[in-house]
């Protein structure tokens, strides 16, 4: 079905059957984006396998997407995105580190005093 693999810009939820768990995570996958995903269950371990096998940003257990920029980052996976987004992250994205070494004729201090 094409619209589970196109980013949709309006209230739309594409719905499938599936027989496996495997199955599920094989069509969540297939996907070329990967921003969020969410898993409902009642077990909590089978979520965390689920959520480690998914390639997705973040995955929301028992819960619907959400973005929470100033509490989690706004991760993108494949075509959603690149790196992480939110305050921190996003300043940290705008900033880099650099380091200038000038070599003097002989040594302006004494290492270890």
């Amino acid at each position: 079905m094409k619209l589970m693999y196109e980013e949709q810009f309006g209230p739309v939820l594409p719905i499938t059957s599936v027989k496996t768990t495997e199955e599920a995570v094989r069509l969540a996958n297939d996907s070329p984006l990967g921003l969020q995903a969410s898993v409902f269950t009642q077990n909590i371990d089978e979520a965390m396998v689920i959520s480690d096998q998914l390639q997705a940003g973040t995955v929301q257990i028992n819960g619907a997407p959400a973005r929470g920029p100033d509490h989690f980052p706004f991760q993108g996976f494949k075509d959603s995105g690149l790196s992480s987004q939110g305050v921190r992250w996003s300043l940290e994205a705008m900033t880099k580190i650099k380091s200038t070494v000038i070599n003097l004729p002989q040594e302006s201090y004494q290492a270890g005093i």
